[in-house]
């Protein structure tokens, strides 16, 4: 029972409501930027349960949206409100219920049916299929969301440089392997059965586990402390530090040894400028001895010389002063000549004596001028070592000390990191090697024989059908999901103007795939921007000739299901789309004269911005 949607509408208290209606074959929704365009595209998988709200009540007005579909046992209309979890459906179709629709699966169950098996069932798939999500056999239900990836391609997503079909967790690549599996041959394998775990095994694991995570526990609690005290450090590069601090601190020392070098040297200098001032005082204390004993002998000649005068004056006496009788007098012998000798000579060493000790005197103050020098020229040393050079050199240690620690806590932290990984990785062998006798489930391995050749051989004609430049070969890889163009991926071949493009030619080869092979057919397609980047400027956009030949395959291939196809109109290519027969809905925002049959201000009426910005 495939199915295509008829119309949509957005409503609201007071809003003129706010319709798009679609044919059965191509729909284009152009306009300007911010007009509404993906909007539209919201509203659908708003009313279809896939997202929470299409745009703001509070922005726009509008609160509720509906979905009119049509299939070929009749019509459907589907209706939501924002900020509700409940769809209410009316029905033509006697196979499906109408009434209200829960949008989720409850964990304590469903008074309402839920949405999901409704779309499920509009492909032919009845009931709710269990579908194996990873490699141990659990299962989860088959969910429209997912299978969406295969027909829906977002404008967030086009312009990925990885698959466009994977979801973005890598743990729902299994799932969704599953889910494509079913829709190309029905099958769940319902004969894959969980696989249960031994007792003793799971008992003797959980243990192990126990014990391994208590000490990775406490590891972990270390390594906290750790990395709390390396957090002090910031982000500097600690090498670099310590061999800045080595450099100054080695810089330093070298100061200090040649400080005291010099230290040395102006003390061995000092020391022989003292011994010749001691030499110079002794010398200095002679000459003062012997010029008191000069000055003394001197004294000593002129108090003889005095003596003598006086005594020539004095009459001799020739009486005896006891008997007074006559006595005759000695003739004195004088000393006065010799006397002025001696004393002339003396006065003349005194003289020489002199002018030495003013040599000497003179010699002494240069001597102790130049030990006052020295003396303090080693104190400026001394205390430049002292006061500066030692306490710098101390802070230089304490620093390199410091980040010679966080290396430390690094390499403890380090070693607490590996051993936890090494006690993981234990057991995670020992969790592996329990399991090594347990059957995987591989969806890969389950795909079709001919899958690879076939979604080669689609890619390679809609490639061709769109003009690609330099085709040669098609390639769909298996590993990535994605496509390699002339044994490229699109990555290594192209930038970013290419991805949209290739992107959207992926999705349209598994269309035709699921169209013609598949045994569920979802029987439509969405692309919303697949020339995304040419209003972004990127570089290396694909050609004029790949971009026009796009829009003219889908003009050409409307008899495969609908598609509706969103695109800014400065990027549209210049094709007749409704000679064509497809239908046009453009959104101008009153900038220019719309040339299509159906066109407005915007999507959602009397809002200034209504759509792809704020919705």
């Amino acid at each position: 029972m495939a199915f295509y949607i008829t119309k949509v509408t957005a409503t609201g208290i007071g809003k003129t409501p706010a319709i798009v209606t679609f044919n059965k074959g191509l729909n284009l929704i152009c306009g300007v930027s911010d007009s509404g365009k993906t909007c539209v595209l919201k509203c659908i998988q708003f009313a279809m349960g896939v997202i929470k709200k299409p745009f703001e009540q509070e922005q726009t007005g509008y609160d509720s949206v509906s979905l009119d579909i049509m299939t070929s046992d009749g019509s459907i209309h589907l209706s939501r409100t924002l900020g509700k979890n409940i769809v209410n459906v009316v029905t033509e179709i006697a196979s499906i219920d109408g009434g209200n629709y829960d949008i989720e699966y409850k964990s304590n169950g469903n008074k309402n049916p839920v949405l999901n098996e409704l779309w499920l069932k509009l492909i032919g798939i009845d009931g709710l299929p269990m579908i194996i999500s990873n490699q141990d056999f659990t299962r989860q239900r088959l969910k429209w969301n997912t299978l969406m990836r295969l027909f829906w391609l977002k404008e967030q997503d086009i312009e990925n440089p990885k698959s466009v079909l994977l979801p973005s967790t890598p743990t729902q690549h299994p799932y969704f392997f599953a889910c494509l599996l079913y829709l190309i041959t029905g099958d769940n394998y319902p004969k894959g059965e969980e696989q249960d775990k031994d007792e003793i095994s799971k008992a003797k694991r959980d243990a192990v586990r126990q014990f391994v995570n208590g000490r990775i526990s406490q590891m972990s609690k270390k390594r906290e402390e750790l990395q709390q005290a390396l957090s002090a450090f910031g982000d500097i590069d600690v090498e670099a530090e310590i061999q800045r601090l080595i450099d100054n601190l080695s810089e330093t020392e070298e100061s200090i040894a040649a400080a005291t070098e010099e230290s040395k040297d102006l003390l061995s200098t000092l020391l022989n400028f003292k011994e010749k001032e001691a030499e110079t005082k002794v010398t200095y204390s002679h000459f003062q001895s012997l010029k008191s004993q000069y000055t003394a002998d001197i004294k000593r000649l002129t108090f003889i010389v005095d003596s003598e005068v006086h005594l020539h004056s004095v009459d001799k006496n020739e009486k005896c002063p006891f008997c007074d009788g006559s006595i005759q007098p000695k003739e004195r012998k004088s000393y006065i000549k010799a006397s002025k000798a001696e004393l002339n000579r003396i006065i003349k060493q005194l003289k020489g004596l002199v002018e030495s000790e003013n040599d000497v005197v003179a010699t002494l103050d240069q001597v102790q001028g130049k030990i006052g020098s020295l003396e303090g020229r080693r104190s400026e040393i001394e205390k430049w070592i002292e006061t500066e050079l030692t306490p710098q050199a101390e802070k230089l240690r304490e620093g390199i000390q410091q980040y010679r620690s966080y290396i430390q806590l690094q390499k403890e932290s380090s070693v607490l990191h590996t051993v936890s990984q090494d006690w993981i990785t234990e057991l995670q062998k020992q969790e592996d090697s329990e399991d090594s006798d347990k059957p995987k489930f591989k969806p890969k391995e389950h795909f079709p024989v001919d899958f690879n050749s076939r979604i080669d051989e689609i890619a390679y004609s809609v490639l061709t059908d769109c003009k690609y430049e330099n085709l040669n070969t098609a390639h769909f890889n298996m590993g990535t999901f994605d496509l390699e163009v002339n044994g490229l991926s699109k990555e290594d071949s192209h930038g970013k103007g290419y991805w949209a493009f290739i992107n959207t030619v992926l999705g349209l080869t598994f269309r035709q795939y699921l169209q013609e092979d598949a045994v569920h057919k979802p029987g439509i397609f969405v692309v919303d921007t697949p020339l995304l980047g040419l209003d972004q400027g990127v570089e290396d956009n694909a050609p004029t000739s790949m971009r026009t030949a796009l829009f003219q395959y889908f003009i050409d291939n409307q008899s495969k299901g609908q598609m509706i196809v969103v695109e800014n109109t400065k990027d549209l290519p210049h094709l007749n789309y409704e000679a064509g027969g497809a239908k046009v809905i453009e959104f101008t925002q009153g900038k220019y004269k719309s040339k299509y049959k159906e066109s407005r201000y915007g999507f959602l009426h009397d809002v200034y911005s209504n759509g792809d910005s704020n919705s």
